[in-house]
C-alpha cells in the first residue's frame, strides 16, 4: 500500500513538472522607467503580458505627452493599460496607435501591457511637451 501511494505521489509531481516545461510562465513582470526630464523622448519595449512602464514628468515644461503605442505581435491584439486613460485595444501586425494626454507637473504616469495572450511584444513610445 505504501509503494503504491508512493508512486502515485512521484507520478503526481512528474505530471506537475511536465506540466511546467511545457507551459513556462513569465513569473515576473518587468518595470521599465522614462524620465522625461533627461530623456524627452523615450522608447521602450514591453514583451510580456504584465510589463509596466512608468513614465517621470518633470516639475515643469511638460503639460502633455504624445504616446504612440506599437503591436509587434503577428497573432494577437495588444491591450495597453495605463492610469490616465481608458484601455487601447491595438490589431496585430505592426499596428500603431498615437494619443495625446494632458499631464499634471511632477507627477508619474504608469502603463501596463495588458495583452490577453502572455507573448505579446508592444513598445512604447512617450515624448513630453508643453502646449
Amino acid at each position: 500500500m505504501k509503494k503504491a501511494l508512493g508512486k502515485v505521489i512521484v507520478a503526481f509531481l512528474v505530471c506537475l513538472l511536465s506540466f511546467a516545461v511545457v507551459f513556462p510562465r513569465h513569473a515576473i513582470a518587468a518595470e521599465e522607467y522614462c524620465f522625461l526630464e533627461q530623456e524627452p523622448e523615450c522608447v521602450r519595449q514591453l514583451p510580456f503580458s504584465g510589463d509596466l512602464l512608468y513614465v517621470d514628468i518633470p516639475p515643469s515644461g511638460v503639460n502633455f505627452i504624445e504616446v504612440t503605442l506599437t503591436d509587434y505581435s503577428t497573432e494577437y491584439e495588444a491591450v495597453f493599460n495605463s492610469n490616465i486613460g481608458n484601455p487601447i485595444v491595438i490589431p496585430p501586425y505592426h499596428s500603431s496607435e498615437v494619443i495625446s494626454y494632458p499631464v499634471q507637473p511632477a507627477s508619474s504616469v504608469t502603463f501596463a501591457n495588458a495583452s490577453n495572450a502572455l507573448d505579446t511584444p508592444v513598445q512604447i513610445k512617450v515624448f513630453g511637451y508643453s502646449g
